[in-house]
């Protein structure tokens, strides 16, 4: 996932750079070592929480964090749309899920289109 790939790279460069160890940043973060090291390595996925403390550690935003992390699913809800089964429902229900179905593929084009430049 390009995410974690993106994410892994980000915690080492930055935690090098600010002349942190792993123990450093684990203690910081409330982690293991053990936890810094398989989220550099990209065996693990941070989850909210370790991604807002990286955010307040290094200085980043959430949005620079997670931003390959809105790309990826995007894509994949994207793919997912195309094949989202029908469900029989009264006209109002219909009406309700194919309006909002329709603004979901809007928000996944301009958050896509976004990436593109």
């Amino acid at each position: 996932m390009i995410f974690m790939q993106e994410f892994s790279q980000c915690l080492a460069q930055s935690r090098h750079k600010a002349g942190l160890s792993q123990a450093d940043c684990a203690h910081l973060l409330g982690v293991s070592q053990s936890r810094i090291s398989r989220l550099e390595l990209g065996e693990v996925t941070p989850t909210a929480m370790e991604l807002c403390g990286v955010a307040v550690l290094f200085g980043r935003s959430m949005e620079y964090l997670a931003e390959p992390l809105f790309q990826d699913r995007a894509l994949v809800i994207r793919q997912r749309l195309l094949d989202l089964p029908e469900v029989r429902t009264g006209w109002l229900g219909r009406f309700a899920r194919n309006n909002m179905l329709h603004q979901l593929e809007e928000r996944v084009e301009r958050i896509l289109s976004a990436y593109e430049t």
